[in-house]
Order: C-alpha cells, then sequence, then structure tokens
C-alpha cells in the first residue's frame, strides 16, 4: 500500500452576514482581489489562481454561531509585522490588544464580523 498524499489547505470558509464585504475587507488584508461578481450572499478570493481559497457565504443570523470563532488564522507578519498590522487597522480592522512574551510580538485583531485573528513577528533565533 502507498502512502497517501499529504493533505494540504485549500480554503477558508466564512460563514457571514454581507459576503462581498467581508471578501472587500479581507481581499485588503491578504492583498489579493476579490473574484469577480460578489455578492451579499457570496464571494471568493483565489478560487482560480492555484492558491488557498477564501469563500464567504451568507447565513442567517440565526445558523451565525456566537462567541470566538473556531478557527484562529494566525499570519506571519515577517520584519515588517508592525506595519502589517498598522495597515490591516487602517482597512478596518479592530485592534484588540498588543503582545509581546519571550521576544515573540503579535497583535490580535478582529475583522468587520467580529472573527478574530493575529499577526505575529519573525520568532526569535535561539542561540
Amino acid at each position: 500500500m502507498t502512502a497517501p498524499e499529504t493533505m494540504r489547505i485549500g480554503m477558508y470558509s466564512f460563514d457571514c452576514r454581507d459576503a462581498a464585504a467581508l471578501a472587500d475587507f479581507w481581499s485588503s488584508v491578504l492583498n489579493r482581489p476579490v473574484d469577480e461578481n460578489p455578492t451579499v450572499e457570496f464571494a471568493t478570493i483565489g478560487l482560480d489562481d492555484g492558491g488557498v481559497t477564501w469563500m464567504f457565504q451568507a447565513r442567517p443570523a440565526a445558523e451565525l454561531g456566537t462567541g470566538r470563532n473556531r478557527l484562529m488564522i494566525d499570519f506571519d507578519g515577517g520584519p515588517a509585522w508592525s506595519e502589517h498590522a498598522d495597515r490591516v487597522q487602517s482597512v478596518g480592522a479592530a485592534r484588540v490588544s498588543d503582545h509581546e512574551e519571550d521576544g515573540l510580538h503579535w497583535v490580535v485583531f478582529r475583522d468587520p464580523e467580529d472573527n478574530t485573528f493575529r499577526i505575529f513577528s519573525p520568532r526569535v533565533s535561539r542561540p
């Protein structure tokens, strides 16, 4: 029996109130365009570009989860992590908190529909 291929992430899916508006926000964060013909009900980023697709699908309010989201997206901000954090805030993310622990810095944000995500600094090299 041969080993199966390694699985990879193919899509991040968001249930939301307004698919086009949330896709527009994440498009600004990711510096990737929203795919053609977004609607309030459905929108995507990167559906046909070979990378990870971001999908946004409207749900009735009664079906939307409450409380903290179950998938935390953590971005590696690289050396410009602080500038990325400022840029993301300028496009509409709510900056919740800034953290530093053992040389690692990160910023916690909420998107326009209250999903939490973070931007991290590079990891500190250990001697």
